[in-house]
């Protein structure tokens, strides 16, 4: 049996005819008031919304007059999120051409296949660094540098772009007026954690809806304000982006660590300095911070932990009364003032003192870090989506949310679960296809406009909970069906661990591929006077295969024998974007990661 969970779409949700007009229905609203706040020489500075149109125009002539772009050209943006980003997609949207944003930390090789397969004409690039590398293996274009002066710099084509405003304004003008929902606002390319990248057309229709939505489920407005430490490549940061332009609400950018720094620590100090109102960030922002309270917790002494864990224990209580709508009895409520003057308070002034909520996006949020962050005072709404249907779907609201799901769906979002148990999902989000393959499109999105998303999910009253994905079920030789995403989940939680690859498909047991933590794993080296110091010598060392091997005792205590992890092997090198193993938002790609490691991995099953 299939179930269907639906929430309607009022007509005003698409009130609209394209982003351009929705961004000047902003600007008319709230011209003066502050829309990007970004730091330049360690000082915070503003646009309003006037000034990033006014920006916006300049570089969209700019673009038009200097450059030649012309309607429906596609115009690539390969730099980490900046202000400068926000102010280019809005110009390429008003010069009538389409964005293909493109994750900076890519191989030269990677992007060269977006800018070919897009048929980019132009790009605005980071630095003049990106250019080298791009005319190396990529098709030849114009390319524009954001960290530049005089020719070939934004700054450039800004100044060229006010001298051409005059004449280019009636075909700014003519752009907004008869740019018609259905035509593509952008290209977003897949990550490829299955294979090579596809670009998603995104139309202004998606763009519109997807605005429209996120002001209706997420309650905030111009007295908000955003902490963007997302990549603006990924959708999930580009529909925050823009549900901030229906919302009024200002967007701050995080700036990014020092070189050689963390960056927690960099996201600490913006917390403070910003004060931001809410923040959406993938699992492991939330999993670092997590760990380092709890890790801080640790270092102050038995007599701290045994008072916080105390503490805890009345958090979850509380925590507990609130999931369920109820007041709180008396006596917890005294309980609950004690333990934030104790410890709760001063762990919620770490995220700067206004913070109302964070959303967890982009991967799987493990429920005991949201459980953990509530009983402190801190909501973490856990939200789903895909590329394909322009972000999120799904998400829990700060009125309405429950742990372990992700959320009721959004305003006009039809939800069905196949009879397989796949999460198909219908409505204005859902991408018009991928670009030049009617094959791959045809695949996933069916006759009636059902988007089959690959995922295994269950509706839990009105809540989506997402269990697995489709092609990652393992099927052992026993005939056993094991999902591999919860026991990665709660190995990848565990003090040291950075990344765990479960194994076991067609083979008589499961074996696990663990990435270590190396800062954490380095820290317990010192500690106890170990002489690994590089990630080869840490992964060989008796010392911390014990460390592993109990987390690994630990999770199978309470798993089924045909759940459990018989053997694993450590990775003699750390996982990260730039050796393949990692997406740009640090996903693993399963099926690089199981070539890399092919031999290691065999090596579990002695005797095959």
């Amino acid at each position: 049996m299939a179930f269907v969970a639906f929430v309607p779409a009022p007509a005003e949700g698409l009130n609209y005819p394209n982003v351009i007009q929705m961004f000047a229905a902003r600007a008319k609203r709230t011209p003066d008031l502050p829309a990007l706040r970004f730091k330049r020489h360690g000082i915070w500075r503003v646009l309003t919304w006037r000034d990033w149109l006014r920006a916006s125009e300049a570089i969209a002539a700019g673009l038009l007059a200097r450059l030649g772009v012309k309607r429906g050209d596609r115009v690539a943006i390969m730099a980490p999120t900046c202000v400068e980003w926000a102010v280019c997609d809005l110009a390429i949207t008003l010069a009538g051409a389409v964005s293909v944003p493109i994750y900076p930390s890519v191989t030269a090789e990677q992007a060269a296949h977006i800018l070919r397969d897009s048929g980019a004409v132009a790009a605005i690039v980071g630095d003049a660094g990106e250019v080298e590398r791009l005319r190396a293996v990529g098709p030849t274009l114009a390319y524009v540098v954001i960290e530049g002066t005089g020719e070939g710099s934004l700054d450039q084509l800004q100044a060229d772009g006010e001298q051409a405003l005059p004449e280019q304004q009636p075909v700014l003008a003519a752009v907004a007026a008869q740019t018609t929902l259905t035509e593509p606002f952008t290209f977003v390319y897949t990550s490829g954690t299955t294979g090579v990248p596809k670009g998603v057309v995104l139309t202004h229709k998606n763009l519109v809806y997807e605005a429209w939505a996120i002001k209706n489920v997420v309650a905030a407005d111009r007295s908000d304000e955003q902490l963007m430490v997302l990549p603006l490549a990924h959708v999930f940061a580009r529909h925050l982006l823009w549900g901030a332009v229906e919302q009024g609400a200002v967007t701050a950018f995080a700036p990014p660590a020092a070189r050689g720094g963390s960056q927690i620590t960099a996201l600490a100090t913006a917390f403070q300095e910003v004060g931001p109102t809410y923040m959406c960030a993938v699992p492991r922002v939330y999993e670092k911070f997590y760990n380092l309270i709890l890790g801080e917790i640790q270092a102050e002494g038995a007599l701290v932990r045994v008072g916080f864990e105390q503490a805890m224990e009345v958090g979850r209580k509380v925590s507990m009364c609130r999931q369920r709508g109820q007041a709180l009895p008396g006596t917890l409520a005294l309980k609950s003032s004690l333990a934030d003057r104790l410890f709760f308070t001063r762990i919620k002034q770490k995220f700067g003192g206004r913070l109302r909520f964070f959303v967890s996006g982009g991967a799987p949020l493990r429920r005991e870090v949201a459980e953990f962050f509530h009983a402190i005072g801190v909501l973490i709404l856990e939200g789903y989506g895909l590329t394909e249907t322009t972000g999120a779907t799904n998400v829990n609201r700060p009125d309405r949310f429950r742990f372990g799901t992700v959320g009721p769906a959004m305003p006009g979002c039809e939800l069905r679960i196949a009879d397989d148990g796949e999460v198909l999902v219908r409505g204005s989000g859902v991408m018009q296809g991928y670009h030049g393959m009617p094959e791959d499109t045809a695949a996933v999105l069916d006759e009636q406009g059902w988007l089959h998303t690959g995922d295994i999910g269950e509706l839990r009253d009105g809540f989506l909970a997402i269990t697995d994905r489709k092609k990652d079920l393992i099927v052992t030789s026993n005939g056993k069906n094991v999902a591999p995403l919860p026991l990665e989940g709660r190995l990848e939680l565990c003090e040291g661990i950075a990344h765990a690859l479960v194994i076991g498909d067609g083979r008589p047991h499961l074996a696990a591929l663990i990435a270590l933590d190396v800062p954490t794993m380095l820290a317990l080296a010192r500690r106890e006077g170990l002489n690994g110091r590089s990630v080869g010598e840490l992964a060989g060392h008796p010392r911390i295969r014990q460390v592993v091997q109990g987390h690994m005792d630990a999770m199978n205590a309470d798993l089924a024998n045909f759940e459990t992890i018989r053997r694993f092997a450590i990775a003699d090198r750390e996982f990260t974007e730039a050796t393949g193993e990692l997406t740009p938002t640090h996903k693993l790609r399963r099926r690089e990661v199981l070539a890399k490691y092919a031999a290691v991995i065999e090596a579990l099953y002695p005797g095959r």
